[in-house]
């Protein structure tokens, strides 16, 4: 079964013999792909709606995995109950979502013995967030497909020091690790934020804001990093 590289880079994370709640599941193409491989032991695939369950069912059917693969109807992580999974995933919908879907169930995620997020957009509101509700960054993985970078975020329950700025941005399991897609992430990043300071200089009023000035001071850090310490 092939399910593109975003998705596999998602399933390559999850530890073996564990159950997971795939929320956003669509069309249930990564818990299928577990159970298939021998991963989990069971899932519950979730959707809001009932034309990705219907899709979800289809799959699992087809792959003869009722048995394994429960799909449910409902909003966020409203479908189990708290200790019900091992595991959380949570994919394919920008930070901001999955931030209401975790504060909705604030019990259940934190019950979970490890969550694993990918945000299409706002990774970095994504991290300030769990920095300041108790979850650790265990791990962090980027993965390209097609002409899409993703950054995919491992947390688990624990305290850690308050991330910078630079740190909320980039990602300091990225940070610390390079991966091979480090680079074109950094590069990314970058282009965003002088695009966005680009806009501001033409407002006098903007130039003068205190937005303007931090995202002016985390520019000059990340040009410090690209002088050549990010390749290292």
């Amino acid at each position: 079964m092939n399910i593109g590289a975003r998705l596999e880079a998602i399933g390559r994370l999850v530890p073996q013999n564990v159950s997971i709640a795939d929320i956003g599941t669509d069309h249930a193409y990564l818990p299928t792909w577990l159970v298939e491989r021998g991963v989990i032991i069971k899932a519950v695939a979730g959707d809001i709606t009932e034309g990705p369950c219907a899709a979800a069912r289809n799959t699992v059917a087809m792959y003869g995995m009722n048995d394994k693969i429960e799909v449910r109807m409902g909003n966020g992580l409203s479908i189990i109950e708290p200790g019900e999974t091992d595991v959380i995933i949570i994919a394919g919908m920008g930070a901001g979502t999955m931030i209401e879907i975790l504060e909705a169930s604030l019990e259940t995620a934190q019950k979970a013995r490890k969550l694993i997020l990918q945000p299409m957009a706002g990774a970095s509101s994504l991290r300030r967030w769990v920095n300041a509700n108790g979850w650790r960054i265990d791990d962090e993985v980027l993965v390209e497909e097609g002409r899409h970078l993703y950054e995919i975020i491992v947390l688990e329950r624990g305290a850690e020091a308050a991330f910078t700025v630079l740190e909320c941005e980039i990602g300091p399991r990225l940070l610390e690790q390079r991966p091979p897609l480090f680079k074109k992430h950094f590069a990314k990043v970058c282009g965003q934020y002088q695009k966005m300071l680009l806009n501001m200089c033409r407002s006098a009023e903007a130039r003068q804001s205190e937005k303007y000035q931090e995202i002016y001071t985390l520019l000059q850090e990340l040009e410090e990093l690209g002088d050549g310490s990010y390749g290292k």
